[in-house]
């Protein structure tokens, strides 16, 4: 072969080794920019799915946290209701047991303070068995300005009055429940600050 041919090729396969060389290095440029890109993504992509399970985990946290919270609210109106219950059984278990100079001294205050809502002229509701005490209190309280008469139906009563004004529009109800009822506002806050280690 003649030295021009020879370089002739030499020239050519330089040529080619060169082209190749640079497909090769632009190939590899480009493999490491996927490569690189690959990885930006990746990452972003772990970032993401970290920040949704950060923001899960807080969501969870904060559910179970509000559900804790309300089953303990829960738990702790049960204990206030249930020692409320208490309070009252107490109170209704101390009646029973009262003297009879105790009572009537109850059943009087009950009927005074009843008189000084509706008025010196009332009719006066109790249960069957308080009848007797209820009359002879009226007895001593009608020497004193008041009107009150008996009425003859019983109300269904653990104890103490209701009284009626005479034309039937205005009702007292001092019975023993209905005095209780009226203190359980108070009383659950006394019991809830019990609870709560302080004072209502």
């Amino acid at each position: 072969m003649s030295t021009a041919s020879k370089k002739s090729l030499e020239k050519v396969a330089e040529e080619f080794s060169k082209e190749v060389t640079a497909e090769l290095e632009e190939g590899r440029a480009q493999a490491l920019e996927s490569l690189e890109g690959a990885g930006r993504e990746t990452s972003e992509a772990v970032a993401k799915i970290i920040e949704a399970g950060n923001k899960q985990a807080e969501s969870l946290t904060r559910q179970i946290t509000g559900s804790a919270e309300l089953r303990s609210r829960n738990l702790q109106l049960r204990a206030i209701e249930d020692a409320v219950g208490e309070v009252f059984e107490t109170a209704m278990a101390k009646v029973a047991k009262a003297s009879p100079a105790e009572y009537e001294k109850a059943i009087t205050h009950l009927l005074t303070e009843g008189v000084e809502f509706i008025g010196p002229e009332a009719r006066v509701g109790c249960n069957a068995k308080d009848k007797k005490v209820v009359s002879a209190v009226m007895k001593k309280l009608n020497h004193d300005s008041s009107k009150l008469t008996l009425d003859d139906e019983a109300v269904s009563t653990i104890g103490g009055v209701v009284l009626t004004s005479p034309d039937g529009t205005v009702k007292f109800d001092n019975t023993f429940e209905a005095r209780l009822e009226r203190l359980r506002p108070m009383l659950r806050r006394e019991v809830a600050g019990l609870f709560a280690g302080g004072e209502a």
